[in-house]
């Protein structure tokens, strides 16, 4: 079965309290492992960068829904492909803070473009962050 991939990043508009940011991860993990949408978000400081991966139908749905979600805004599609593998298959949605990537994260949505290639940089960027021994929410 295929998939679609996709990763965005949109600017927080949302008061970024941890306990803001905590809920707003477990709704999504719920809602997506209803929807079989599996992906990680991730937290810069002023952006959210994220990669979903389900069904088409289910990713459109959830993309109409994100873009109409008042706690961000200017959401900029950056990449979208067709694939046979889920690259974040253990998670419906992990979440990560690293304020780290917030300067690169910040110069991607001031392109405001779809960037292939910056994309898969800033999704390597996250699965590096989610693997055993990384801190999830460093600063």
């Amino acid at each position: 079965m295929s998939l679609k991939r996709l990763i965005y990043i949109s600017r927080v508009t949302m008061p970024a309290t941890p306990h803001a940011l905590q809920r707003l991860h477990a709704l999504s993990e719920r809602s997506n492992r209803q929807l079989d949408i599996t992906g990680a978000l991730g937290f810069t400081g002023r952006y959210f960068i994220q990669c979903i991966e389900g069904r088409t139908d289910a990713i459109d749905a959830l993309m109409l829904r994100i873009q109409a979600d008042t706690r961000h805004a200017d959401v900029v599609e950056l990449f979208t492909i067709t694939a046979e593998q889920r690259q974040f298959d253990q998670w419906s949605m992990r979440y990560f803070a690293s304020h780290s990537l917030d300067d690169d994260v910040h110069q991607v949505h001031q392109a405001g473009h779809r960037d292939p290639e910056r994309a898969q940089w800033l999704i390597d960027r996250m699965t590096q962050s989610l693997q055993p021994g990384h801190s999830l929410y460093r600063r």
